[in-house]
């Protein structure tokens, strides 16, 4: 009777076990559809109708928006594109595009998205893009690897890896379940966030004491101060970079304008150039670059680094580079004039004037 009885009970612990694995393996396979039907990611397809769509992760999200998003233009960068509004852009250029920053991005991962978005679009009319000084000389393959895990899985074609989009926590926690709760709710309208807000700076901190970083003096080095020069390493990895991650694309799609423009880092970036030695080395990298972009005619290169009513007004600033939304209202609308427009004519008179601004700038009259 005992051996019957443990037989029962094995028997039981069995099923009960089996019970467990089967509806675990159900939840599972749940959860996981549920993160492919909504795809907060737009990892498998475009946004649906009837929910709520947050923007908040770029380098989660802006793979999946360049793909299955409807569009005719993209503004892209690092985070010097992520105050301007998609809104702007649409009204002036009357076209219809899409933001997908990628804050401190090497030109390599942003042409890579760029890549994308012709290869998934048929006609892309205007591209909008930052160039920054500050990775103008970096090898042509470089990636950021200091700004935590990349999300690989969501880039790649390999759907073994999705699992970690498909069961993660964040995913499922933070945006699967509020849409589920803005729908069943009704206390959420549905759609996707507007493209203005997504990587909108939201910092109201922008003020001499922050664009100085706690700067104290600056200590003068002139014209005729001692100089660093390119070097022929230098000068090799520059064109490399440019010629694959910004021309090629351009001379690849002679239909579409590429608008490519140097943002306005402050006075005090400036000022930091000039003590070190670096600031003719930074004006020949910029003469360089902007040479290869007009050899292409249908790329557009802008420059507001000699206009001092930016640069040089540290209350557009909230640190030495990252100016504020206004700023970004004004680069959107000299880009449809024409305004600071840099050709192959006026590229020489456009770098002395730079040289004029900054050498002759006595940069202790900004610190308060």
């Amino acid at each position: 009777m005992g051996e019957l009885s443990g037989k029962t009970a094995a028997i039981t612990a069995k099923k009960w076990y089996q019970l467990y694995i089967g509806i675990l393996a159900a939840l599972l396979v749940m959860i996981g559809a549920v993160v492919v039907i909504l795809d907060p990611f737009f990892h498998y397809h475009a946004p649906l109708q009837g929910f709520y769509y947050r923007l908040s992760e770029q380098r989660y999200q802006n793979d999946g928006i360049t793909k299955h998003f409807e569009y005719d233009s993209v503004i892209t960068g690092t985070s010097m594109v992520e105050n301007f509004r998609t809104s702007q852009f649409d009204g002036l250029f009357e076209a219809h595009s899409i933001k997908v920053p990628y804050p401190g991005a090497t030109y390599r991962e942003i042409n890579d998205n760029l890549e994308k978005a012709f290869a998934t679009h048929d006609r892309i009319r205007f591209v909008v893009r930052a160039l920054d000084y500050s990775h103008l000389i970096e090898d042509k393959d470089l990636l950021r690897s200091d700004m935590g895990e990349y999300p690989d899985y969501l880039y790649d074609r390999n759907i073994l890896n999705d699992v970690k989009y498909l069961y993660n926590g964040t995913v499922v926690g933070g945006y699967v379940a509020p849409m589920l709760l803005g729908r069943l709710s009704g206390s959420v309208l549905p759609g996707v966030e507007s493209f203005d807000a997504y990587g909108m700076s939201t910092d109201t901190a922008y003020s001499p004491e922050n664009a100085l970083e706690g700067k104290t003096w600056f200590w003068r080095n002139d014209r005729d101060g001692q100089s660093i020069s390119l070097t022929e390493a230098d000068r090799m990895m520059l064109i490399q970079n440019v010629e694959q991650n910004v021309t090629a694309l351009a001379k690849r799609h002679p239909e579409t304008v590429f608008y490519y423009f140097f943002p306005p880092y402050s006075a005090v970036w400036f000022g930091s150039l000039i003590e070190e030695g670096s600031f003719e080395k930074q004006l020949e990298a910029e003469r360089i670059a902007s040479e290869m972009m007009l050899e292409c005619g249908n790329i557009r290169v802008f420059s507001f680094s000699a206009d001092r009513e930016i640069t040089c007004d540290l209350n557009n600033y909230k640190d030495a580079g990252h100016y504020g939304p206004w700023v970004n209202e004004y680069i959107l609308e000299c880009l449809r004039s024409g305004k600071y427009e840099v050709t192959s004519e006026n590229l020489e008179a456009h770098l002395e004037e730079q040289r004029d601004l900054y050498y002759g700038m006595d940069f202790n009259s900004l610190l308060p």
